[in-house]
């Protein structure tokens, strides 16, 4: 499936990418090698398949006009960030893996 990516904090559409099942709120996303999180899926109700996405790295941060909703949906995504070590759960400072679920 297309998605359109948009970038609710710089306001821009993204290039179109494909997926394989729709992304939910605090998904990954790479787009032209850059990480984004999912965030605001119901962006706009249209034909067009359009996923508010926001930058794990924010360039110019004054540009951010809401910064408590960036704050939130980095959260979304940071809680399902998990540090693992051999295929289990361990403490940041002993893990050999970051993974996302």
């Amino acid at each position: 499936m297309r998605i359109k990516p948009y970038n609710v904090i710089e306001y821009i559409t993204l290039p179109e990418i494909t997926v394989e099942k729709l992304p939910v709120n605090g998904d990954p996303l790479e787009i032209e090698k850059e990480m984004y999180f999912v965030c605001e899926t119901d962006l706009e109700k249209t034909e067009d398949q359009k996923i508010g996405v926001i930058p794990l790295v924010v360039k110019n941060p004054t540009k951010i006009k809401n910064i408590e909703n960036y704050i939130k949906c980095l959260s979304i995504a940071h809680r399902r960030i998990q540090f693992r070590k051999a295929n289990s759960i361990c403490d940041f400072n002993e893990c050999d893996e970051m993974a996302i679920s």
